[in-house]
């Protein structure tokens, strides 16, 4: 048997922390799921840490939880952040070979991305990601890998991510109180695509949507890289709110009635089946029938999709993604949901499924775990490049600050 080390993910999602463990053989990259913890969390709002110990405390549970049911324990977390903070765009950097045989080496890459992120930036906002779509040699457009071809100018076009100093501090001093390291910091957007999105979608133009609690996240994908990414601040608990406003009850009793008997068609229910529950006081009962709920539900999840299918006209991708939709997040196992998206958005629809992994079903199905699954497979296969900064709460830059006061 191959050599196997232990890697964690965790999600910090919209409104939960979410922790899976895997098993990544070494030999041939084959990644094993042994467990999963989830913990809702008060701390997070949008993806972003707005109380520090309440996220701390949640991500103590979901750890605890994913090694329980993996019998293994962890010390460092590849953590996939989200929220608004972040923002993606595509650039473009340009160096010209000087070199007499006009060989391009491996130098000549470097120095060409490091050229496509000279961007302007304020002092509270970084460089998480930065990933090469395809490169240029002498202006032929297309080439995947430069290395060794003969040009006198090489460039290539890459798609960013900037994200806020401030609110990754955040994230690493609550994982520290928790008593983990971050071992790396990933755009989560990015990882459930690596998981999600195959190769052969990805060249021949392909969405991805992932729809969370407070916010859902389109990702395009064309000619084998990763083209345009966007937030947009909707997701599932808007539909649960919408429950309990409609029928007068409390979010939990309205998340658990969306939860257990959801359904996005009313084409999909029963007209004479009856649902029982507790109004807003928690004592008196009431009544609704599964119609009713759907029509609450389809509603909702129609106007998400129209504005899904809005941002997709605007980056003028909506006619350039024959390999169809693919959905993901909790709110995607709500049942005739692709059916709603594919009337909305005109195109075919399927919910995604994780590429390549293997574990209990009732994980790696689950789209819940997508995100912290893909954080397991962007580490180990995907386009990775992190900025140089420490992963215990201050940039670099601040520790090289902090060293020459102390010196001075």
């Amino acid at each position: 048997m191959g050599k196997s080390i232990i890697t964690a993910g965790l999600d910090m999602g919209s409104s939960h922390a979410v922790v899976v463990i895997g098993r990544k053989n070494e030999e041939n990259g084959e990644i094993t799921i042994l467990g999963a913890g989830r913990a809702p969390c008060r701390g997070l709002k949008g993806g972003v840490v707005v109380n520090i110990p309440e996220s701390k405390l949640a991500i103590s549970r979901a750890v605890e939880q994913a090694e329980a049911q993996a019998k293994e324990t962890v010390e460092d977390l590849l953590v996939g952040i989200r929220g608004s903070h972040i923002e993606t765009f595509n650039h473009r950097g340009a160096i010209a070979i000087s070199r007499t045989d006009k060989e391009i080496a491996s130098e000549d890459v470097e120095n060409v991305m490091v050229n496509a992120k000279a961007i302007q930036l304020s002092s509270d906002r970084e460089i998480l990601h930065t990933v090469a779509q395809d490169y240029s040699v002498d202006k032929q457009a297309g080439v995947e890998d430069p290395e060794g071809m003969e040009g006198s100018h090489l460039a290539v076009d890459v798609h960013i991510a900037v994200a806020s100093s401030s609110h990754i501090n955040n994230v690493i001093k609550a994982i520290n109180q928790a008593g983990f390291t971050c071992e790396d910091l990933i755009y989560g957007a990015f990882a459930v695509g690596d998981c999600l999105v195959a190769n052969e979608e990805k060249d021949l133009g392909a969405a991805l949507v992932d729809i969370g609690g407070q916010t859902t996240y389109l990702s395009f994908y064309a000619d084998g890289s990763i083209r345009y990414t966007k937030e947009l601040p909707i997701g599932g608990e808007l539909i649960s709110r919408d429950i309990a406003y409609g029928l007068k009850t409390t979010f939990a009793f309205a998340d658990d009635l969306k939860e257990k008997y959801g359904r996005c068609l009313t084409g999909l229910t029963d007209p004479n089946e009856m649902i029982e529950f507790l109004a807003v006081d928690g004592r008196s009962k009431k009544q609704v029938s599964t119609r009713v709920l759907a029509e609450i539900i389809q509603s909702r999840v129609e106007e998400i999709f129209e504005m899904v299918a809005q941002e997709l006209q605007k980056s003028n991708y909506a006619d350039a993604i024959p390999g169809g939709v693919i959905l993901t997040g909790g709110c995607s196992k709500l049942l005739g949901i692709d059916k709603v998206a594919e009337q909305v958005l005109q195109t075919n629809v399927h919910l995604g499924c994780p590429i390549g992994i293997e574990g209990p079903p009732e994980i790696v199905m689950d789209p819940v775990y997508s995100t912290a699954i893909g954080l397991l497979k962007y580490k180990h296969e995907g386009e990775w490049a992190s900025t140089h900064r420490s992963l215990n709460g201050d940039s670099f830059f601040t520790k090289v600050k902090n060293w020459l006061d102390n010196i001075i």
